[in-house]
């Protein structure tokens, strides 16, 4: 028919004979769609590959404890192993996102995934090269024996040969392996970019702008599950001994216990691998564009490759609603970051809680709580569709909650153990026990029939000595110790041994006595702050849909995944990296008394627990804080944003576009 011309894809589609006998069909030839061309799998994918980071993170932080232990180290040198994660992501934020921002991005996730799975296994290494050797120090350290009692002759086995060899081979081990984990943790931050900065972009390009939020909603929510599931894993991994085939022959109550802290490691990197083969699979791009984009034309757009990499950061730092939001990120993640980097070791010292217990309340109580609040918060805003301002301002209150939540939290503690005379550095000699020469004497708490806990048999001025089962002794004959007094814990454990004999001819001929352990019993206001506890995390947890969608929102689609990197950037820069290392500052800020083996301190042996609820609980406070103040700048200058942009398909149809194209892929359906 004259004046009717095919326009050259449909001569293309005449000559390969794709054109159902008709000109009238102007769609693109359809494509094979295989599984993997949908968002929902991709979902799947992306999410399964979010939980085990996050699973990682936090499994490492609840066998922080148990490292601490067998390599005798200080939480600020924890901390900083756990900020060599936000190094490796510092790194390689920028660089990534801006190059994967314009490549294929699922195969990006995969390499980084690779990556992520390679410093997981790098992390087990060490139990497998020096385990069997640390224990043997470990154990060595921990005889079947009584502690040092008192020696009027000067005499202490608290450092003979023995103990010498071991606290020299245990240095050595720590030398070599505390450097390699923190290589092995540099190379965890180098692969978690990929997840954490490309896949939200991602997806965001693939679903509707309406759809947007439940997706963020889900995406964040289901995040927050790794973090519990690394907590609960550890729970799991720490009640079993470092030698899953050996049995030790007491219980992870006993101080020589060790939990499997390597164990976890493994089955997360095994389904790191499986989950980044299936990334490979996945399309450059899974909802179809009305419009096919030039080819040619961005080849040579991409060209050379850094053309416009300055351009695009120099965009974003005069983006000053983003620059606001990306303040306001940072001070919200250090005081969350923070807290859960050692929130297991402060419930073990404040409320008395075994490491297994802390994992699942850390795990149950908080994080799983901050999941609900997330969806929730999507689902809000998938149905009452709120403007920026009502966003910001919700975020900002959020802020506000949670400081003013963990200043109540520090009035929330069991009491204060009943020390005799603690300083700082080294255990004092009482004037009844100052003739016992205690000065090499380690560690080793026994609480008196007088309810005060000693620092050792030692200081208690005990001469003698007995062993009830194989983690328990009976010491007697001590100066220091009010023999008129019925200690509850004392004496019920003489009970339980038959040793009183109705108090007559037993505690009354020892002059004085004490059970190994500390004298505090359970303290059941942990329920009261595991319930404050979990609401303040559920009203936070409630903004971080919202401020994703913020800065999603602020930018332009084509920066995207450049905004999350510079987002994720800071956070590593000035959050992430610093937090664990000023967070665990302030744990060691509150110890009272460190460990010491033949001269040479350890770890943290005894903390004041008033000091330990101040320091930590109030730095989190805070730091929360200015991050409210953050948010109502971002909250006065988010009138410009719009949080229901028009889709490309929404739009009205140029004259040159096809009216049959439909506008979305039903698979991009949840």
């Amino acid at each position: 028919m004259k004046g009717v011309e095919a326009t050259p894809e449909e001569q293309e589609r005449l000559a390969a004979g794709n054109n159902n006998g008709s000109l009238d069909c102007k769609l693109p030839p359809e494509q094979p769609r295989s599984a993997f061309h949908s968002t929902r799998v991709f979902m799947l994918v992306f999410l399964g590959g979010w939980v085990l980071q996050g699973m990682f993170l936090t499994y490492f932080v609840s066998v922080t404890t148990t490292v601490e232990k067998l390599y005798k180290v200080e939480s600020k040198t924890t901390g900083i192993l756990l900020s060599a994660t936000e190094i490796g992501q510092i790194c390689t934020a920028l660089f990534l996102t801006y190059l994967a921002g314009r490549g294929h991005r699922p195969r990006w996730i995969g390499c980084m995934m690779l990556v992520l799975a390679v410093g997981v296994i790098g992390c087990v290494v060490p139990h497998v090269l020096y385990g069997t050797r640390l224990m043997d120090v470990h154990l060595d350290s921990h005889r079947a024996e009584a502690a040092q009692v008192c020696s009027a002759d000067n005499a202490s086995n608290a450092c003979d040969d023995a103990h010498m060899k071991s606290t020299a081979a245990r240095s050595s081990i720590t030398a070599v392996v505390i450097p390699w984990l923190f290589v092995c943790l540099l190379v965890v931050g180098v692969g978690q970019t990929g997840i954490a900065t490309l896949g939200i972009p991602y997806v965001d390009d693939n679903v509707g702008s309406r759809q947007s939020p439940l997706y963020m909603a889900i995406t964040i929510g289901i995040r927050v599950i790794g973090p519990a599931l690394g907590f609960l894993l550890g729970a799991l991994c720490t009640r079993v001994y470092v030698d899953p085939l050996k049995d030790p022959g007491y219980e992870y109550s006993d101080p020589r216990w060790v939990g499997a802290w390597w164990l976890g490691m493994v089955f997360i990197a095994g389904f790191i691998v499986l989950l980044s083969g299936l990334m490979f699979c996945f399309p450059r791009q899974i909802r179809q564009s009305p419009v096919p984009l030039p080819v040619k034309k961005s080849k040579e757009k991409n060209e050379p490759l850094f053309k416009d990499f300055f351009a695009t950061i120099k965009r974003q730092l005069t983006n000053d609603i983003l620059m606001w939001r990306t303040a306001s990120s940072v001070l919200h993640l250090m005081p969350i970051s923070g807290v859960y980097s050692f929130l297991p070791k402060y419930l073990e010292k404040q409320f008395r809680l075994p490491t297994h217990d802390a994992n699942l309340v850390s795990g149950l109580g908080g994080i799983l709580v901050m999941g609900l609040g997330i969806i929730t918060s999507g689902v809000v805003i998938l149905k009452l569709v709120p403007s920026a301002r009502q966003v910001a301002a919700w975020t900002a209150a959020t802020a506000a909650i949670y400081s003013a939540g963990m200043i109540l939290l520090m009035f929330v503690s069991c009491p204060e153990e009943s020390f005799r005379v603690i300083t700082k550095t080294e255990m004092s000699n009482l004037s009844c026990s100052v003739d016992c020469h205690c000065e090499n004497a380690s560690y080793s708490p026994v609480c008196g029939q007088d309810s005060y806990t000693y620092m050792s048999p030692c200081q208690a001025g005990c001469m003698s000595s007995k062993q009830l089962d194989n983690s328990t002794w009976l010491y007697y004959n001590c100066s220091c110790v009010d023999g008129d007094l019925q200690g509850l814990k004392a004496y019920k454990t003489i009970e339980r041994y038959e040793l009183a004999n109705a108090t007559r001819s037993g505690p009354a001929g020892w002059n004085g006595f004490a059970v190994s352990g500390e004298c505090g019993g359970p303290c059941d206001r942990i329920y009261a702050f595991v319930a404050i506890f979990a609401a303040v995390m559920f009203v936070h947890a409630s903004g971080e849909v919202g401020a994703v969608l913020l800065i999603i929102r602020c930018t332009d689609r084509h920066d995207k995944a450049m905004a999350m990197g510079v987002i994720q950037f800071a956070i590593g820069v000035f959050g992430n990296v610093p937090c664990p290392i000023v967070f665990g500052a302030a744990v060691d800020a509150a110890c009272r008394l460190r460990d010491a083996a033949c001269g040479l301190l350890g770890a943290c042996a005894s903390y004041d627990s008033d000091h330990l609820r101040h320091f930590f609980l109030g730095l989190s406070a805070g730091l929360m804080f200015l991050a409210f103040i953050m948010d109502m700048l971002v909250w006065s200058r988010a009138g410009r944003i719009d949080m229901n942009p028009c889709e490309v398909s929404e739009a009205p149809l140029s004259p040159l576009a096809s009216p049959l194209t439909p506008p979305t892929s039903p698979d991009t359906q949840l």
